[in-house]
């Protein structure tokens, strides 16, 4: 038998071992935060659209 065929799945057996596991509460919490920055991300770009549009409305009466 070639133990060479069996060295990349004792590699990935290996790294899925060392892993540590992480707790629902954790995974929920992060979800969390990204929803609240996806927020805040959409305010930033409804100012920005604002200010754009002032800008471009002050800068065409000259």
């Amino acid at each position: 038998m070639n133990l060479n065929n069996l060295k990349p799945a004792w590699r990935q057996f290996r790294l899925v071992n060392s892993m540590t596991s992480v707790d629902a509460a954790e995974i929920l919490l992060l979800i969390e935060r990204s929803e609240g920055a996806r927020v805040s991300k959409i305010h930033q770009y409804f100012v920005s659209a604002i200010l754009f549009a002032v800008i471009t409305i002050c800068c065409q009466a000259g």
